[in-house]
C-alpha cells in the first residue's frame, strides 16, 4: 500500500509544480513521544477439568513507555505563500510499546487437563517501519493532518509443557492530528516545532493453544509527543 501512496502523493506534487508557485522541502526530525496501550487477553472454551464445565478467562493489562526518535521527511509547499503543505516522513528505528517486558506465571487450574499449559509468559511489542503521509494547511501556525501505518512487531515468548502460541505481528493503520509554528533561517533553511497525537487501530490476533482453547488479545494503543524538523528548501 505505501507504493500507491506514494506514487499518488509524488504525481500530485509533480502536476501542481507546473501550475501553483511554491518550493520541496526535506530534513531531519527529532520526536520526543510517549506511547500509551490497554488491552486484554481472553481464553475461552479451555480443556474441561474435572468439574466437567469450561474455564473462562480474561485478563486486562496497561503499557506505556517514553522515547526519542529520529526520522527523515520529504514535503511540497504550494501557493505564494507557502501555506499548504503536502509531505511524507519516515522513521527508520523502532520503540518497545512497554518500558519493560510483562511477564506472568501460569498454573493449570485441573490436573487431569489434556492441555497443561504451567509456565512463564512475557510479552512486549515494538512499533517498526513507521511512515506518515500528511497535509498541512498555515503560513507560520499550522494545522497537520496525516494518515500512518505501522507494524507491530510481538516479542512474546512461552515456557511449558503444553500447547499455547504466540500472537502474529501486524500492520496498523492511524490518524495524526497536530498543530505547529514553522519559520525560516538563513537563505533556505526552515524549522518547525510541532505537537501531536497519533491514534492507532486496534490491534487484535487471535491464536489456537490446542484444539480446544482460543486465545484473543485486543490492545488500543495512542502516541502523544513533540517534534523539532530542521530543513532546506530548494
Amino acid at each position: 500500500m505505501h507504493k500507491y501512496i506514494l506514487a499518488t502523493l509524488a504525481t500530485f506534487c509533480l502536476l501542481t509544480t507546473n501550475v501553483l508557485a511554491g518550493s520541496w522541502g526535506m530534513g531531519v526530525a527529532g520526536t520526543l513521544a510517549g506511547v500509551s496501550a490497554s488491552g486484554s487477553e481472553t481464553e475461552s472454551a479451555n480443556t474441561t477439568g474435572m468439574s466437567g464445565s469450561a474455564e473462562n478467562s480474561v485478563r486486562d493489562a496497561t503499557a506505556g513507555n517514553d522515547f526519542i526518535v529520529g526520522s527523515v521527511y520529504l514535503e511540497y509547499s504550494m501557493g505564494d505563500a507557502e501555506n499548504f503543505t503536502v509531505g511524507v516522513d519516515y522513521i527508520p528505528f523502532s520503540a518497545d510499546v512497554n518500558r519493560e517486558t510483562l511477564s506472568r506465571t501460569d498454573t493449570t487450574a485441573d490436573a487431569n487437563e489434556a492441555q497443561q499449559q504451567d509456565g512463564k509468559r512475557t510479552a512486549n511489542a515494538e512499533i517498526d517501519n513507521h511512515i506518515t503521509y500528511y497535509v498541512e494547511a498555515g503560513s507560520t501556525w499550522y494545522g497537520k493532518l496525516g494518515f500512518a501505518q505501522v507494524d507491530i512487531k510481538t516479542n512474546d515468548t512461552e515456557t511449558h509443557a503444553g500447547t499455547s502460541g504466540l500472537y502474529p505481528d501486524k500492520t496498523l493503520d492511524a490518524w495524526t492530528y497536530g498543530i505547529g509554528y514553522k519559520g525560516t533561517f538563513g537563505d533556505r533553511g526552515i524549522f518547525k516545532v510541532e505537537g501531536f497525537m497519533t491514534d492507532y487501530d486496534s490491534y487484535s490476533a487471535t491464536n489456537n493453544s490446542g484444539k480446544t482453547s482460543t486465545k484473543t488479545v485486543t490492545a488500543d494503543l495512542d502516541v502523544v509527543g513533540a517534534s523539532l524538523r530542521v530543513g532546506m528548501k530548494f
